[in-house]
Order: structure tokens, then sequence, then C-alpha cells
């Protein structure tokens, strides 16, 4: 009679909740990943149109004239730290989305840096292979940690004829 409980066999029902752990893992980080992404692209939309706020109030600074009133250089004033600080914000707010993406990318390697190391079946090479593709994530996702937000440069207005 052959044996019942094969050393194979024990070892890869041991690996089962690990294998589990690190799939269900893997797919909530999947999920969470694109509401990041949604969450950063509306952040940086929320930036590029305070970036538009702030041109506006440096507009309505620049149009003062030794002719503007106390109160209207205190508006603008007023206007242009307002919008200073809604821009601030929102980079904070990116920068958070940023680096919680790419905690979640690198969680997300460590675990199958964690996979590869507990198959004592793989070779080097064979590792080396799988976690390849998976290591660019991370280089992908610590450069997104830097990248600058990309808007749309309003169209400049016409030249007035005097």
């Amino acid at each position: 009679m052959a044996d019942a409980f094969d050393p194979m066999t024990l070892a890869a029902l041991r690996r089962l909740p690990l294998a589990a752990a690190l799939c269900l893992g893997l797919a909530t980080a999947g999920c969470q990943r694109a509401d990041l992404s949604q969450q950063t692209q509306k952040t940086e939309a929320a930036i590029c149109t305070e970036l538009a706020t702030v041109n506006q109030a440096l507009e309505q600074v620049a149009a003062l004239t030794p002719a503007s009133t106390v109160g209207e250089a205190k508006a603008a004033q007023q206007t242009l730290e307002q919008s200073i600080a809604a821009l601030k914000t929102s980079e904070n707010q990116l920068q958070k989305l940023r680096v919680e993406a790419f905690s979640k990318v690198l969680d997300g390697f460590r675990g199958e840096v964690a996979a590869a190391s507990a198959n004592k079946t793989q070779t080097l090479e064979q590792a080396a292979n799988e976690l390849k593709p998976k290591a660019l994530a991370v280089i992908a996702a610590r450069k997104a940690l830097s990248a600058a937000v990309q808007c749309e440069e309003p169209a400049a207005a016409a030249p007035s004829k005097p």
C-alpha cells in the first residue's frame, strides 16, 4: 500500500493558505489601484483647474494700476492667496495618493518575492524571470511619485489692437 501522507502533498498543502492569501491580496490591490488611479486623475484635474485659478488671480494682480484702490489690491491679494492655498492642498493630496499607490505596488512585489522564495523547486533564473516584470511595475510606480502634472495650457488671448 502506498504511503497516504506523501511529503510532497503535505508541503503543497502547507503552501495553499499562503498562495490563497497572496492571490486575494493581489486581487484586492488590483481593485484598489484602479480606485487610486481614478482618485489621482481627479486630483490632477483639480490641480489643473486650480492652476488656472491662480493664473486668473495673478492677472487680477497684474491688472492693478496706480488708480486702483487699496480695497481692490487687498481683494486681488486675498484671491491669489486663496487660490494658492487650494493648489497646495490638491498637490499634497496628489502626493499622498502617489505614495499610497507606490506602497501598494511595493507590497504586492514583496508578496511575489515571498512566494518565489517559498518555492524551493524553482531555480534562481526562474525566480528572476518571474520577478523581473513585477519589479518593472515597482520602478514605474516610483517614477510616478515625481511625475509632473500635465495640464492643457489655455489658448493665448489674441493681442488687442490699439
